[in-house]
């Protein structure tokens, strides 16, 4: 074997040893940054796999959003750990026990109603803070319900107050805890018992015992829920009446999302409750106006540290991932 050939495998030896430490680092990091501890050696080697698997999905996206070919990035945040089949069989909509409550109303708005260019209620200080449902409770509708609630409260009393999510999955009959459920179905619950405040019922992203008092509990004057078929009526209701709740069929680019407007693969169908708090367009180039895009600001329940901040920017007039087939919301009169 020729003095070349010994060097060539010697460097690319080299690389490999090079590249090996170079993921072990960014796997300690990644572990430390999300607080990630496992059971056993060999189930950390079986999250440490599919977290590289992660990451090299992550990369090989990310270079093409680099190139202007994704609208999009992806990020290593705390579901990288698990496979793909995992994330694609994550669900939290559930809405298998009970139809839709008998007083829901159907409500469509003249198409001809001039709302704004752009919505986002977040500078009106009347959005909660993004929290965290936590990877192991489908809790997502008791969240989207919940933070609808305390908008629309907000905007109509000028107070903005921090509900319990935990009353919801300990205490709604219909729905299912952490197994599920339908935001709809949680707002006839509120209609009926009220909600307590978030210090009053902490979450902990468990189901116990419903620990309800009906003395702690503000008393909402719900007078109809409202169903908005399509993307027209959910923006005329976002711009004149305040946040919303929809489903969304996630897959798992959106789980890893980091930035920019998402559009792309989805689920068969919705699987995930997810609440709207605006809307825009992103403005194309000066050479091509045609690139200008139309999207929605979501506020999810996966975390601050999760997509913008706790949002995203998802593309809008295309019923992206089911968007526009299961808004909802509710009606608070004072």
């Amino acid at each position: 074997m020729s003095w070349n050939k010994h060097l060539l495998i010697f460097s690319i030896i080299a690389i490999c040893v090079s590249a090996s430490h170079f993921l072990t680092r960014e796997w300690d990091s990644w572990k430390s940054k999300y607080g990630k501890k496992y059971v056993s050696s060999h189930d950390e080697l079986f999250r440490r796999k599919a977290w590289e698997a992660t990451w090299d999905k992550v990369q090989k996206h990310n270079q093409l959003a680099d190139q202007g070919l994704k609208k999009y990035r992806l990020a290593m945040n705390h579901f990288a750990d698990m496979t793909s089949e995992e994330r694609k069989s994550k669900s939290c909509l559930m809405p298998t026990k009970s139809s839709i409550p008998v007083n829901t109303k159907v409500r469509s708005y003249n198409k001809n109603l001039n709302i704004p260019d752009k919505v986002d209620w977040r500078k009106e200080n009347c959005v909660t803070e993004v929290r965290n449902q936590g990877e192991y409770c489908g809790s997502c509708w008791a969240f989207a319900t919940v933070g609808v609630i305390e908008s629309r409260y907000c905007i109509k009393k000028g107070e903005l107050l921090e509900l319990s999510e935990q009353q919801l999955v300990d205490c709604d009959p219909i729905n299912e805890g952490c197994c599920g459920g339908f935001p709809v179905n949680a707002l006839g619950y509120v209609a009926q018992h009220g909600i307590m405040k978030r210090k009053d019922y902490e979450y902990t992203q468990q189901k116990f015992t419903c620990k309800y008092e009906e003395n702690e509990a503000i008393q909402l004057n719900v007078t109809k829920y409202y169903v908005l078929p399509g993307e027209d009526n959910m923006a005329s209701s976002l711009a004149y009446e305040g946040p919303l709740t929809v489903g969304f069929a996630v897959d798992e680019d959106f789980q890893l999302y980091s930035d920019g407007i998402f559009d792309g693969d989805c689920a068969e169908s919705a699987n995930h409750a997810i609440i709207i708090v605006g809307y825009g367009t992103e403005q194309g180039n000066e050479v091509d106006d045609d690139e200008s895009e139309d999207y929605w600001i979501i506020r999810n329940s996966w975390g601050k540290e999760w997509g913008e901040g706790g949002y995203a920017r998802v593309k809008r007039n295309a019923n992206k991932c089911n968007i526009g087939d299961m808004a909802a919301t509710a009606d608070i009169i004072l």
